[in-house]
């Protein structure tokens, strides 16, 4: 499958949507940010899950969370919000330079693709729910820090 990352360049997710894991990712995120509220696109043939929150970090009025998740284990959960920043946590095979394996981190300001811009992933855990526990540990840490500075930063999450 193939998406827009919104800077005129695509990447390739291995396998189909899996809406299974995009209602467990949902689930385990909203447990435990009960503001949380997430809307698959389209139950039949899901594209995304979308996850919104009415606060964010720093400026930001708004918190939104665009995660892809395939039967093969791929995903690209793409972090953006009201004061224009995005970035993306990946795990997919891509062309970087760096890192040598799948998981990779495209960092803020933009979620640049540019090689070397890339950086290698904080995530290791390959599971939904450790995925969306660790992903919502690193926001609301940057968002109690009022600064993304270290939002890529964890280790051993959760």
């Amino acid at each position: 499958m193939q998406f827009d990352n919104g800077d005129g360049e695509s990447h390739t997710l291995r396998g189909t949507i899996d809406v299974t894991k995009l209602d467990a990712f949902r689930e385990a995120f909203s447990t435990i940010e009960p503001m949380a509220s997430g809307e698959i696109d389209d139950r039949l043939n899901p594209r995304e899950l979308r996850i919104t929150i009415p606060y964010g970090i720093g400026e930001a009025d708004t918190t939104i969370f665009t995660v892809r998740w395939t039967t093969a284990g791929d995903y690209n959960i793409h972090y953006s919000d009201t004061s224009g920043r995005n970035l993306r946590w990946d795990i997919h095979p891509h062309d970087f330079s760096a890192p040598p394996d799948d998981r990779h981190f495209h960092p803020p300001p933009d979620a640049s693709s540019a090689d070397t811009h890339v950086e290698k992933s904080c995530l290791k855990e390959p599971s939904v729910d450790i995925v969306a526990r660790a992903i919502h540990l690193l926001w609301r840490q940057a968002l109690d820090e009022g600064s993304m500075t270290s939002i890529n930063a964890g280790t051993n999450h959760p």
